[in-house]
């Protein structure tokens, strides 16, 4: 019989399957005093036996020196890979000063066993402080042991057996769990929660992602996910969010396999709904294949401004101008210059053709003058300074990219 001084509280094997600190969901509590754990083989001598004292529930083997065993029941795994156990027990001195081990065995099984099966142990267990033989133990007599590996479980459950050939050995608090790895979200994939020591798992992309390659993680023994191969990324028009893809609002978009946030449209583009992998441009603007996807839209420039022609005598024009006041949303912009002359019957024009010199060129200007020779005083002119960029090379330079001044004839 226990002394009262022994107050160690266990928790009650009523609780199974709780959710237990450290990820871990406990399967079985030390038996109270209503469910023992079985003897076996049955003996007419109870050689295990289960006390309550002060509410605190101990399963004691103080008998004559021989083996005595103890089976547990049989416990479902749920979705348990591998098993741990907490212990305290507390042993007896014997004679030889050479502790017999409390041996624990361990059974992977579909179905239960009535009876304990010899087999190899897969624990070994002894005190370091044995209390003296005819002294009452305490609860300092009691030793804790955690987080004990038992072993893999592979079949639907599993039972526990404890044997013992020592003078006297005394269990409390024994704790049967395993540990689990939570719910987890990274790059982009899912991992649903899952056993410790459950191999190689696939994980699912979250709501408005793909696969870039397949999201594998292993939840290892210790209940803590390894290292991620594989992930996932947004689809296009969609951005990272809280572990989530969130799609782009009106207005903002982003390209397909490209990280980082939605941006706004560049100039002169915009988007029709959510969700956009790029912008469209607006009516009368274009985009060069070329062109980079945060250039934006552009046009051909308007035309030159403040267009004048003064002579320098009567054959030579020198002829000047100021760049458009509208680029169409493009850095560069060049120049070209056509002559024109009257024909003699008035009003009607013909190109001048190679009767006149245009220095230092007619076309690929980037400055904003030229001078022109070998003109006729007898004839009128028209000349048109056109501006344009790359994308007048799409749709050709409109009307609107031109300004044209006229000299009249010498009178």
């Amino acid at each position: 019989m226990l002394p009262k001084s022994l107050v160690r509280a266990a928790p009650s094997s009523s609780e199974q399957l709780r959710a237990a600190p450290s990820s871990s969901v406990q399967l079985r509590a030390a038996p109270s005093s209503s469910e023992q754990l079985r003897a076996a083989p049955s003996s007419s001598e109870q050689l295990w036996t289960s006390v309550n004292l002060a509410s605190v529930p101990v399963l004691q083997a103080c008998a004559r020196r021989m083996t005595r065993t103890v089976l547990s029941p049989w416990m479902e795994r749920k979705d348990a890979h591998y098993i741990l156990m907490d212990i305290s027990l507390a042993q007896e001195q014997q004679p030889s000063e050479q502790l017999s081990p409390l041996q624990v065995h361990f059974f992977d099984k579909n179905t239960p066993m009535t009876r304990f099966q010899n087999s190899l142990s897969v624990l070994n267990l002894n005190t370091s402080r044995p209390f003296p033989v005819n002294v009452d133990p305490t609860s300092g007599s009691f030793e804790r042991r955690l987080a004990l590996g038992l072993g893999p479980v592979r079949q639907t459950g599993f039972q526990l057996a404890f044997s013992y050939s020592g003078t006297c050995v005394l269990l409390t608090s024994i704790r049967l769990y395993y540990r689990r790895c939570p719910d987890i979200v990274s790059n982009l994939a899912l991992f649903e929660g899952t056993g410790a020591a459950s191999g190689a798992l696939r994980g699912s992309c979250v709501n408005g992602a793909v696969e870039v390659s397949l999201p594998v993680r292993e939840c290892e023994a210790d209940g803590e996910w390894g290292p991620e191969h594989g992930g996932c990324t947004c689809n296009p028009g969609h951005q990272v969010m809280d572990d989530t893809c969130q799609t782009c609002d009106v207005g903002y978009y982003k390209p397909a396999n490209e990280s980082g946030v939605c941006r706004p449209c560049p100039p002169n583009s915009k988007t029709y709904g959510k969700g956009s992998e790029r912008c469209v441009c607006l009516q009368g603007y274009t985009r060069l294949p070329t062109d980079p996807e945060d250039l934006g839209c552009t046009k051909p420039p308007s035309a030159p401004v403040n267009l004048t022609a003064r002579r320098h005598n009567d054959s030579v024009l020198m002829v000047t101008w100021d760049p458009p006041h509208d680029r169409g949303g493009r850095k560069e912009v060049m120049y070209g210059i056509k002559c024109e002359k009257e024909v003699e019957s008035g009003h009607q024009w013909q190109a001048c053709g190679d009767t006149v010199v245009f220095l230092p060129d007619s076309a690929g200007l980037t400055n904003t003058s030229v001078t022109v020779t070998e003109l006729s005083p007898q004839h009128g002119y028209r000349l048109s300074v056109q501006a344009w960029n790359d994308a007048s090379t799409l749709g050709g330079a409109p009307p609107s990219s031109t300004a044209t001044v006229t000299i009249h004839k010498c009178m």
